[in-house]
């Protein structure tokens, strides 16, 4: 339990150092917030290609099944053959929603500081409410610490994805997660139907 304690105090007081480098209290504030919400996009980023890269061979697996399945269903789809269309674009279906819901896994991965974060800012800020200029119906006269934070999280993550491809850890992160995805077969589309070759190829929906 010692360690615990000791643990949270060293980590409140470095938080709270950058709250307190602003004059004014209230640019601290959101100043302070802009950090901690930066502190928690990196360490996001860093969970999500850790698990990314753990997972992805299965990820390839899924992914290269679906676009496999969904090019044999638009082939078999120009070629009129019902039964072939209705097979693959079944387990395109299929794959797809595999490869959906642990993309979503994934980046629902990359938001387990925020918790924390708004953990700790309960323990600084939790009595403190900010009046707003005007009456929000649903809201109030007022908000609290989490109507603040959230707003800096996205913020700071939308302006992170900008960067992040000409930051030296990161940049290499995006490269690998892109040769990734490109390396596979390529999704067709209806247009490319219209080359003959495409159509000749005989459908199979054997995995």
């Amino acid at each position: 339990m010692n360690i615990f304690h000791t643990l949270f105090t060293r980590l409140d007081s470095f938080l709270i150092f950058f709250y307190r480098q602003a004059d004014i209290p209230i640019i601290g504030y959101f100043s302070g917030n802009l950090f901690l919400a930066l502190i928690c996009v990196i360490m996001g980023q860093i969970t999500f290609y850790i698990v990314w890269n753990w997972n992805q061979r299965w990820l390839n697996q899924d992914s290269g099944q679906m676009i496999r399945m969904h090019n044999l269903s638009l082939r078999a789809l120009a070629a009129k053959d019902k039964k072939a269309y209705t097979a693959c674009n079944r387990q395109a279906n299929d794959a797809f929603g595999k490869y959906f819901f642990a993309q979503m896994a994934m980046s629902m991965s990359s938001l387990w500081p925020v918790p924390f974060a708004l953990g700790w800012l309960g323990t600084r800020f939790g009595s403190i409410d900010f009046l707003l200029p005007v009456h929000v119906p649903l809201v109030g006269d007022s908000v609290g610490y989490s109507f603040t934070f959230i707003p800096a999280y996205i913020l700071v993550y939308i302006l992170f994805g900008k960067i992040r491809p000409r930051l030296p850890f990161f940049g290499k992160m995006v490269t690998k997660m892109k040769n990734t995805v490109e390396s596979g077969e390529q999704m067709l589309g209806f247009d490319d139907l219209m080359d003959p070759e495409a159509r000749a190829v005989p459908v199979s929906c054997e995995k």
